[in-house]
């Protein structure tokens, strides 16, 4: 069951009147000082923390990389390397023969990996 909100006159006056009575004043009193200050130092403490955990996402983006980035540049060259031959034929026995071409398709043997560097 959800029940209504309304605002009673007497809380909103007094908001209002507070509201009116800090924005007279010329002086921040020494409530919203702290509340300021603090505020800065949280917002200070996030936006170290954030440093961090950005400092160690890229850290960890390097070292999956650096561990897979070989293991697919030779899958890259395994799979390039597949035109050169026919599609397998399994024999009457069983025995299954793949066939090289007779014009094999030879791959780029440039030492480009397909990664980017960033």
């Amino acid at each position: 069951m959800i029940i209504p909100l309304r605002p009673r006159p007497l809380v909103l006056a007094a908001a209002l009147t507070a509201l009116s009575f800090s924005a007279s004043s010329a002086e921040p009193s020494p409530a919203q000082i702290y509340s300021v200050q603090v505020q800065d130092e949280t917002l200070k403490e996030l936006e170290r923390k954030a440093d961090e955990l950005s400092e160690t996402a890229r850290r960890t983006i390097q070292e999956f990389i650096n561990l897979v980035g070989p293991m697919l540049t030779r899958f890259s060259r395994l799979i390039e390397g597949l035109p050169a031959y026919d599609t397998p034929e399994i024999l009457p026995n069983g025995d299954i023969i793949i066939r090289r071409r007779h014009d094999p398709v030879i791959p780029d043997t440039k030492d480009d990996d397909g990664l980017t560097d960033t």
